[in-house]
């Protein structure tokens, strides 16, 4: 066997050896520097384009090679969104220490959404027991409208008092109508 080649599982001899973690320092030598490049130049534009189409979003990649050549790629072209960063300039946030902003923001954020929610969670209790309470004014008021079967005995008695009362009067008018 060769150097090259490694034994798989099977114990036949490979001729290559295989997705292998690469360490993370400048190589030294240029063919494999050049190789590299390429394939993860290759790697960035397609996830840059999964970026663009499936978020929407305008991306511009420009990367030069170690050669000196210029790559770039852009949705919808690297000038578009080269012109529109320069339009709008960069963030505010990019000159400052990220770690302590960000950290800083999200906490008052998150306490300005907490009291918020605090208040619309107030308020709707309030509207709650409003309601409640305009529900209740109403059946007492209403009782008539209610389900029979949800009345009382003397809400009943009521009822029939009030509809014989109704009947005679409907009578009575029938009686002056002819």
């Amino acid at each position: 066997m060769e150097s090259n080649n490694m034994p798989d599982l099977n114990g036949v001899a490979k001729k290559t050896k295989g997705r292998q973690k690469i360490e993370m320092k400048k190589m030294r030598n240029e063919s494999n520097l050049r190789v590299t490049f390429s394939k993860l130049r290759t790697g960035v534009f397609k996830k840059a384009s999964e970026l663009a189409t499936l978020c929407g979003m305008d991306v511009a990649v420009i990367m030069f090679s170690p050669s000196n050549r210029v790559f770039s790629f852009g949705s919808p072209s690297v000038d578009s969104v080269v012109q529109r960063y320069k339009t709008q300039g960069p963030p505010p946030l990019l000159t400052l220490d990220l770690n302590k902003v960000h950290s800083t923001v999200d906490e008052v954020e998150l306490h300005a959404h907490l009291h918020c929610l605090s208040n619309q969670i107030a308020i709707e209790k309030k509207r709650t027991k409003d309601l409640n309470h305009l529900a209740k004014a109403a059946e007492d008021q209403f009782w008539w409208a209610r389900p029979i079967e949800s009345m009382t005995d003397s809400q009943l008695d009521k009822y029939k008092k009030m509809l014989e009362e109704f009947k005679r009067q409907l009578k009575e008018k029938r009686g002056n109508l002819n």
